[in-house]
């Protein structure tokens, strides 16, 4: 069921409501159905509680605002309800432009991002948030936000992506690779080290500098990479392309050992279909991946069906970079730890 949209409230309004949010976590919301194993300060639930409410049939959308004050920024920062009991969950709200592709807007790269990191890295260790693919019927969509056509053409549904809000992030204009710190805390540097990693495997071309953000948790400085689709064989950003690069010179061995094991086929299954929908009375309904319809292409249709994945050369371009890594650690110019 969706219901209507109020708007976020002015920043106090706003303030009170994440306390009230936050202090009705920390006594462990006795109302029941709470979820358990919170990770940390940053993400609160566990990855697959998180990405059950994201895809839930019934989206229950209680307050809705652009993720950022610009006029021309499409995205939005949603807080959706949950069932009885249940605490709220806020998240970002991506709308996917006609035809479902194009510059700094690839839904199929944010996937294969989110896909890629949980082939190497444990829940804790996640550089990009939990996200999920979503259709809404475009009369449903325009009552939350604009939309002059639907996505793929065909249908009438638009498609947009719903990812995680990150908590507790420092969003100043700091650099998010602090040399000292990575010299002296271990902690941030595995985070950080993880975080470029996926960044350079993902040939990142974005280095606006609220790409990757840091906690402001000091026991634990964990580093986010939030905007992934300039990457791959995307085009090069007119912010440069800083992160596609390593700027580390040691990288956590338990990463590393898993990197060994991911092979060329593993590549394939995971990132060779990241979405998929069915075409039901001219309407997206999201379904679990098939078979590759098209190797080559990144957005497939036939018949009912719509798919979103990297192509063959793209996931060659990602097994390319995990071999160039283990190369240079192997011949000593990578250190780990």
């Amino acid at each position: 069921m969706l219901v209507s949209p109020p708007r976020f409230g002015p920043p106090g309004r706003a303030t009170d409501h994440l306390l009230k949010f936050a202090l009705a976590f920390a006594v462990g919301l006795h109302l029941g159905h709470s979820p358990a194993g919170a990770q940390d300060t940053n993400i609160l639930y566990p990855v697959e509680y998180i990405e059950e409410r994201l895809r839930t049939p019934e989206l229950t959308i209680l307050a809705i605002d652009r993720s950022r004050p610009l006029e021309e920024d499409r995205s939005r920062r949603v807080v959706l309800g949950g069932r009885d009991g249940e605490p709220e969950m806020e998240a970002h709200w991506k709308p996917v432009a006609p035809p479902g592709e194009g510059f700094n807007n690839e839904p199929r790269y944010e996937l294969a991002a989110y896909r890629l990191q949980a082939m190497f890295l444990d829940e804790g260790d996640y550089v990009v948030p939990p996200q999920v693919l979503r259709s809404m019927a475009i009369e449903e969509y325009r009552e939350y936000a604009p939309a002059r056509a639907p996505t793929i053409r065909g249908t009438r549904s638009v498609l947009f992506l719903l990812s995680y809000w990150i908590q507790d992030l420092a969003v100043d204009t700091v650099d998010p690779f602090d040399e000292v710190a990575f010299e002296y805390d271990d902690t941030y540097a595995r985070h950080f080290a993880n975080a470029n990693i996926l960044t350079h495997l993902i040939d990142h071309k974005d280095g606006n500098h609220g790409n990757l953000l840091v906690s402001m948790n000091a026991m634990n400085r964990r580093v986010f990479a939030v905007d992934n689709d300039v990457a791959f064989r995307s085009q090069v950003s007119d912010r440069g392309d800083r992160w596609r690069h390593l700027h580390v010179d040691r990288l956590p061995a338990r990463t590393v050992e898993r990197l060994r094991e991911i092979r060329p086929a593993d590549l394939e299954r995971e990132l060779g279909v990241v979405a998929e929908f069915r075409l039901v009375d001219e309407h997206l309904v999201p379904t679990e991946p098939g078979p590759n319809l098209g190797a080559n292409r990144g957005i497939r249709t036939e018949d009912d069906r719509v798919q979103f994945g990297l192509t063959a050369r793209e996931i060659r371009d990602v097994a390319s970079n995990i071999e160039r890594l283990l190369r240079d650690v192997d011949r000593g110019r990578l250190q780990t730890f």
